[in-house]
């Protein structure tokens, strides 16, 4: 058995603490916040309640796999539910495209009725074609650690080098489908002209494993994490900010804390940012290297996030709805209000000039006149943004060259997003075994 401490309590960070307590490790979790899950959290104000991050997830068997392996199934302590409505596009033009979630049909029927027989084969063919890059990254990336030497057979099949923009370019003709393939970048915080191709992966796990959302919102798994840390008998200790990792000889001790205490341990899992913790916590000579790459990358853009308590009336929208443009912006309709009422979450990806609401008036949403309840989400780290497909070497690796650090989150391989950090877990997991 070893002495674990996690460094932070968002997804991730509860994510591994549950498998390695389960695996028989001794754990402990330290966050700097009163607050535990990160993001995963909820907004309250004046009778409405918002999901302050992450409102749904694709790869729904991800969050499955971590209750299962922590523990009870995920349906003992909250309710996966799939989004049954398509995702609604709104193009600068006016155009409008209801694009269902998880049915290859329905999804080319929608694209013909839009733009024609020619663009709905375009894309249906592309989402297929994902489905072999899909069984290239998890063979290789998502389920392992991340391969130094991928073959030159999986490198000439997934074409790092191709952007995402330069795929929608090459591959469809009509600009509105090269809006939503786009918008796979957008919403890591990412520019498409500098993001590799292959992400567009995320268009056929949609279409194959559906989108899922959670009974009560997110806040509901970060509470099911803190019930499955507790029944692991998890020490977990809030207000208590990590300042440094103490090593010796190229190996983890423990950790200090902001007061100046200090934790031993023969483990650490880290799941803040990697530029901090290899640049202030770690002072190792094992580091150094990977400190000098990691150094070099720079935050995805997070989403600007303002929540609205509306009153009736007000335009019916699906689950989520994007309104393409410049800045991109995002509604959410999945809070929960008082009655007569509705709750709206706002994502603006792109620095914003204007104000939310004068954002929603410009693209056709006229409800400045409805709102009650005006609530902003702070700000999270939003991972590593996408600066050529050598970014993902830059990343920060879930194995460290410090012995016993381990990485996981959204500045860790292999990336953001609920399904990437809770794989990043169980990577974590794999990697230090059972007691």
């Amino acid at each position: 058995m070893a002495d674990v401490i996690v460094v932070g309590a968002g997804l991730a960070g509860l994510a591994s603490a549950v498998r390695l307590a389960k695996l028989g490790h001794k754990v402990t979790v330290c966050e700097r916040d009163e607050h535990l899950g990160g993001a995963l959290g909820r907004v309250e104000a004046d009778g409405f309640t918002w999901d302050a991050g992450a409102a749904s997830t694709t790869l729904p068997a991800a969050l499955r796999d971590l209750f299962r392996k922590s523990g009870r199934p995920i349906e003992s302590l909250v309710q996966l539910d799939p989004v049954s409505e398509p995702r609604r596009h709104m193009f600068t033009d006016g155009s409008v495209l209801d694009l269902p979630i998880s049915d290859r049909g329905a999804q080319e029927e929608a694209w013909t009725d839009l733009a024609g027989a020619p663009v709905a084969a375009q894309w249906t063919a592309l989402v297929d074609a994902y489905g072999d890059t899909w069984q290239l990254l998890r063979k290789t990336s998502l389920e392992p650690p991340l391969d130094d030497r991928l073959s030159i057979k999986t490198l000439r099949a997934l074409k790092p080098w191709q952007s995402l923009d330069r795929v929608a370019q090459r591959e469809l003709t009509d600009d509105r489908a090269r809006a939503v393939l786009r918008h796979f970048a957008a919403q890591g915080g990412s520019d498409a002209r500098l993001t590799p191709g292959y992400v567009g992966v995320w268009s056929y796990l949609e279409r194959t494993f559906g989108r899922w959302t959670i009974a009560g919102g997110f806040g509901a798994l970060a509470d099911a994490l803190v019930q499955r840390a507790s029944e692991r008998k998890i020490t977990v200790r809030t207000s208590a900010e990590v300042v440094a990792v103490t090593t010796s000889g190229g190996a983890v001790t423990g950790v200090r804390l902001a007061d100046g205490e200090e934790l031993r341990a023969d483990i650490v899992v880290s799941d803040i940012d990697p530029r901090v913790l290899y640049g202030s916590f770690v002072d190792d000579p094992a580091a150094k290297k990977v400190r000098k790459r990691i150094l070099s990358t720079h935050q995805a853009q997070a989403a600007y996030v303002v929540h609205l308590g509306l009153k009736d009336p007000v335009p019916q929208l699906p689950f989520e709805t994007v309104l393409h443009g410049t800045p991109t912006v995002v509604v959410r309709t999945s809070g929960t209000a008082p009655a007569g009422h509705r709750a709206w979450s706002v994502l603006v990806h792109g620095y914003p000039t204007d104000d939310v609401l004068d954002l929603l008036v410009a693209r056709g949403l006229h409800v400045r006149d409805n709102v009650v309840s005006r609530q902003t989400s702070p700000s999270w780290w939003a991972g590593v943004a996408w600066e050529g497909y050598r970014t993902a070497r830059r990343r920060a690796a879930n194995v460290s060259p410090v012995k016993g650090l381990y990485c996981v989150g959204a500045g860790a391989h292999p990336g953001s997003g609920v399904p990437a950090t809770t794989l990043g877990a169980a990577i974590v997991a794999d990697a230090i075994g059972k007691a």
